[in-house]
């Protein structure tokens, strides 16, 4: 990515952890732009424990990324970091911290005939007059807009509107459903969707099935990288693109592919593509992260659909597949909850409907 420098002679410099950076921020950053002819946003903090954001799942990187991916398109807006690692704690760590800056200004400015700096704190006033003499420091309201990121780690939901862009992807409520076959996933995932007014995923393999005209037991080893790569991206494009209030739903993930590919594949193809398929799968699944998972017994019944191959359709397969899809998903645990245990023929659908809203009140407090 090429570097953009600021050549303006007035530079505003705007300075923060945000985790997150919500409007109040940006609101800040663009009064500041105004008034200067650029802005340097300065993204405070470390990667460690001793860092807030970080202890948020925040760490300095993410947010840096984050801030510069608000900014991408503003060429009079540059977005650099300054980690605090090993500082000491104010007031001690102002003289390092101002030196710094300096560099930072230095790196990315061109001999500015005046640097301000745009604060919310008086505190901060105080200091950098004191450590930075030479420039020039304004005490600003922060924004008309009454919120702070502790209110938005402490309750996303209900602050999803201040939030930026991209930090909405890190506040996301992202639910699973998964189970074999005929078990009435899309049918769950698109109900809970439309009751939570909430986008969803759906299972990627159908899609591509139908548009191969492939049926479950022709899908090779290129068919289902694929399918491992494409359903994650649709997943992750959803969560990135924001256009939702922080909840998503997902039908199928790469751990149910996988169960496919061993029941499939494990026999058919050499032990190196097979390997294959195993690395991209544990790739995959480490880059997914589920607040909650809902794993469908296989209790009603299996219907062919034209795509299915039927030799999965006795129980002892379904049982065998919702035993290893269990197995696959045991480092997730403490997320998973089971629909359909309690349930008869006749209020299977009835049911799963019923638990899954009330798991979603108790695990993730979210009230249709």
């Amino acid at each position: 990515m090429k570097r953009k420098q600021l050549s303006g002679k007035r530079i505003g410099i705007v300075f923060g952890t945000f985790a997150p950076m919500h409007i109040g921020h940006v609101d800040l950053i663009t009064k500041a732009k105004r008034y200067n002819d650029n802005v340097l946003v300065i993204v405070s903090g470390s990667n460690d424990q001793e860092d807030r954001g970080t202890r948020a799942g925040l760490s300095l990187n993410r947010r840096f990324r984050y801030v510069r991916e608000v900014f991408y398109d503003d060429e009079l807006v540059v977005v650099d970091k300054l980690d605090e690692e090993g500082m000491p704690a104010y007031p001690e760590g102002w003289i390092p911290w101002v030196k710094h800056v300096k560099e930072l200004i230095s790196k990315n400015t061109d001999t500015p005939e005046k640097i301000t700096f745009y604060v919310g704190e008086p505190e901060y006033v105080t200091e950098l007059n004191e450590h930075y003499p030479q420039a020039q420091v304004e005490l600003i309201e922060r924004s008309i807009i009454d919120i702070s990121a502790t209110e938005i780690r402490d309750n996303p939901m209900e602050n999803w509107r201040f939030i930026t862009k991209p930090f909405r992807r890190h506040f996301t409520r992202k639910v699973l459903v998964v189970g074999s076959a005929s078990g009435g996933k899309t049918t769950l995932v698109k109900d809970l969707a439309r009751t939570y007014n909430a986008p969803c995923s759906l299972e990627y393999a159908r899609e591509y099935q139908e548009k191969y005209n492939v049926r479950d037991d022709e899908l090779d080893t290129n068919d289902y990288i694929h399918l491992l790569t494409d359903q994650y991206a649709q997943t992750a494009d959803i969560i990135d693109k924001g256009q939702h209030s922080g909840l998503i739903f997902a039908d199928t993930n790469s751990t149910v592919t996988k169960v496919y590919i061993d029941y499939y594949l494990k026999e058919s193809i050499s032990q190196e593509e097979f390997d294959t398929l195993d690395r991209l799968y544990q790739v995959t699944q480490a880059r997914e992260k589920w607040d909650l998972i809902f794993v469908i017994l296989p209790k009603s019944n299996y219907v062919d659909d034209g795509f299915r191959d039927m030799t999965m359709a006795d129980n002892h397969t379904r049982d065998w597949f919702t035993k290893h899809l269990l197995d696959l998903l045991s480092p997730f645990k403490d997320k998973i909850v089971i629909l359909g245990e309690n349930s008869d023929s006749d209020s299977f659908f009835a049911d799963n409907y019923h638990y899954a809203k009330k798991a979603i009140k108790e695990r993730l407090h979210i009230e249709v």
